[in-house]
């Protein structure tokens, strides 16, 4: 009678334990999922936003608005959110983004936006090399929502440290027009 109960007990404290890791494996994929979308939506948004009387000179200068307009569509599109930026009416370059399934709490994405050149970008910047001075602009992005946890005691820890787990990107993106 001693080892089956013995074989209940290590059964249910393997399940518990399974589930804190399985929700740390749900974690990490959703690190990566918004990432993905991060890097997509700047691609998209980079190719369409640059100003086109400057192209001809091979100078990359973006028109903000646009860019933060086509990223925040691109990003909405693929994680299934819903945002409010008007172009029109931008005073801060900050978008809130509203899941429309309840998969993520609220993601607030900031982007700053620098024209500069190649000679005086910095050699650990981005990886550049100074071999010209054509201007180019490099976009800033940070990226901060906190995560929801879908298991009970991983959210109780959460809830009990009275701080958010908060899943946060910062990343650099050089918008450059190649010759």
């Amino acid at each position: 009678m001693k080892w089956p109960a013995v074989l209940i007990l290590v059964a249910l404290l393997l399940t518990v334990a399974i589930q804190q890791l399985g929700e740390v494996a749900n974690i990490l994929k959703e690190k990566v999922v918004l990432n993905a979308a991060l890097m997509n939506s700047c691609r998209a948004a980079h190719k369409n936003s640059l100003n086109i009387w400057y192209m001809m000179n091979l100078e990359a200068y973006v028109n903000e608005n646009d860019f933060i307009q086509l990223f925040s569509d691109t990003f909405s599109e693929s994680l299934n959110l819903t945002h409010h930026f008007d172009k029109n009416t931008n005073t801060t370059n900050q978008v809130v983004f509203t899941s429309k399934n309840s998969r993520f709490n609220d993601i607030t994405v900031e982007f700053e936006f620098e024209n500069t050149t190649y000679n005086e970008l910095e050699y650990y910047d981005l990886g550049v090399t100074d071999y010209h001075d054509r201007p180019v602009t490099v976009v800033t992005l940070k990226m901060q929502t906190p995560y929801l946890f879908r298991s009970y005691w991983l959210g109780w820890a959460n809830d009990v440290s009275k701080e958010h787990y908060l899943l946060t990107y910062n990343r650099k993106f050089l918008v450059q027009i190649i010759n």
